[in-house]
């Protein structure tokens, strides 16, 4: 059982993680001393890089479902009884706005979502000035990098054009958050441009499922990865919210055409790939690291992703939401099994405020090191989930 003592648990454990874990090791800057004497590259020093922005989009998406409206939003007393997830989200910005907010890959982008969610907290403009300088650092590469397609490449530094699922899930999380809470229309279609994309060009015809990613025609790394499945997923919820919101507030025009045309297109695009997911979870509440791989190793960040993707998105679906009663739908019914069941299993796999048996980080198209531990990527989704589940 989740009780609300493991849930603090494993709340100080994230906070310690999104504060923490972009400092290296000695060890490491060994290594980086090292490299730099020889003329190489050294991975610079990032304070939001995406495995600590998927905490702070946790812990800011406490509702799941809904950015929080009021600071009292951060100090449910069965959670943060004292406010520390506000106080922590706020440190971990502040020090990154100390630093002149510098942004090294699209993956700082993920941060924005979190920005979004305290300037609508707080009001406060600091956190508006960080969400435009990461929507301006998006519109620049799309000027100066995207495909004929206009898709962002993942590593536009790298001149190969490669798509990433994962950079797909987590730019347009962040453009269509940014954009719909600010009027921004071109923020918003870049943003459906690169999940449209990642459909048209990067999905396997015959399960479903996403290829790693694609450049132009050609797809890339293998179909199913559990993670790629949960950035496509996650983005795709938050769109559908965030577009959501901005359909109740009932504006006219171009903006509110483009909203509802981009939550029609979200709508369908995460009820296609959801249906092409679902039978894919283990009995135990599991999804494998490669969903097709059912006597491989289990992950606990793809199935952590997959149902905190669920848990938004089937709050902000049309077919839900035009339902009189939206917890007798079929849809509803299918995915509160399978979040039901994930919920056991990450149970299952927390210790010590940890979410163990988590897939390590990917280096790559089909460089998937078979190593698992406890990582951020499952805590923060694995907390979202078990927090709405256990208490």
């Amino acid at each position: 059982m989740i009780t609300a003592d493991i849930l603090r648990r494993m709340e100080e454990e994230a906070i310690y993680e999104m504060l923490h874990y972009h400092e290296k090791s000695g060890k490491q800057k060994i290594k980086d001393a090292v490299k730099r004497a020889a003329g190489r590259y050294v991975a610079p020093k990032d304070l939001i890089f995406w495995p600590t922005a998927m905490i702070a989009n946790c812990l800011t998406e406490w509702k799941m479902g809904g950015v929080p409206v009021s600071e009292k939003a951060f100090t449910n007393e069965k959670i943060s009884p004292d406010g520390k997830a506000l106080s922590a989200v706020k440190s971990y910005f502040h020090r990154w706005i100390d630093a002149g907010m510098p942004i090294f890959y699209i993956d700082d982008t993920l941060a924005g979502v979190s920005l979004v969610d305290l300037y609508a907290a707080t009001g406060e403009e600091k956190y508006k000035a960080g969400a435009d300088k990461m929507a301006e650092y998006l519109f620049r590469l799309e000027k100066e990098e995207a495909d004929g397609n206009g898709s962002i490449p993942y590593r536009p530094s790298q001149k190969n054009g490669y798509v990433f699922a994962d950079g797909v899930g987590m730019v347009c999380s962040f453009l269509v958050k940014y954009g719909a809470a600010f009027g921004d229309a071109h923020s918003v279609e870049l943003g459906l441009l690169q999940m449209r994309n990642m459909f048209l060009f990067g999905m396997d015809e015959i399960t479903g499922l996403p290829y790693h990613g694609f450049q132009g025609s050609t797809k890339y790394g293998i179909i199913g990865w559990g993670r790629a499945v949960g950035w496509l997923l996650m983005g795709l919820a938050r769109c559908l919210e965030s577009l959501k919101k901005c359909l109740e507030e009932e504006k006219t025009g171009a903006f509110a055409d483009i909203c509802r045309a981009g939550y029609e297109e979200c709508g369908r695009e995460y009820q296609q790939l959801l249906e092409a997911v679902m039978p894919y979870q283990k009995e135990n509440g599991a999804f494998p690291w490669q969903l097709q791989a059912a006597e491989g190793p289990e992950d606990s960040s793809a199935t952590a992703m997959i149902a905190y993707a669920v848990l938004m998105g089937r709050n902000a679906w049309k077919g839900n939401i035009d339902a009189k009663d939206p917890t007798e739908t079929e849809n509803w019914k299918n995915t509160e099994k399978l979040v039901g069941r994930a919920a056991s299993y990450l149970a299952g796999c927390e210790k010590d405020g940890k979410i163990h048996h988590c897939l390590a980080e990917c280096m790559g198209f089909a460089e998937y090191p078979q190593v698992y531990g406890a990582y951020p990527w499952s805590l923060g989704p694995g907390l979202g989930v078990l927090r709405k589940k256990g208490v």
